[in-house]
């Protein structure tokens, strides 16, 4: 994802990664990576339960969410490839007519 975050940050969105790993492994995770927005940790993986992407053993499923300005889910992608997922998020964001922020 990190090699299309330029295309994806063309559109007016929001972006956020929620991780199942503690604060600290989350911080130290954007770090490494240079993420430009937030990964937030949900260690007592509350927001996993809710979006149901909790499974045994202390894993998750890779969804991605898609929400409208106006806050209803358009969208779930529940097959992140991601050697692909920049691509794929940029093509949905398109597919679903998100804007692009003004030049």
């Amino acid at each position: 994802m990190r090699d299309s975050v330029e295309s994806i940050l063309e559109f007016k969105v929001n972006i956020f990664v929620i991780s199942c790993d503690g604060l600290e492994k989350s911080k130290n995770f954007s770090a490494k990576l240079g993420m430009p927005f937030p990964v937030l940790s949900d260690d007592d993986r509350a927001a996993a339960k809710i979006f149901g992407v909790d499974r045994a053993f202390g894993l998750s499923k890779r969804h991605t969410f898609f929400f409208g300005p106006e806050g209803k889910l358009r969208a779930i992608d529940k097959k992140v490839k991601v050697s692909s997922h920049g691509l794929d998020v940029v093509a949905r964001l398109k597919e679903l007519d998100f804007p692009l922020k003004a030049p």
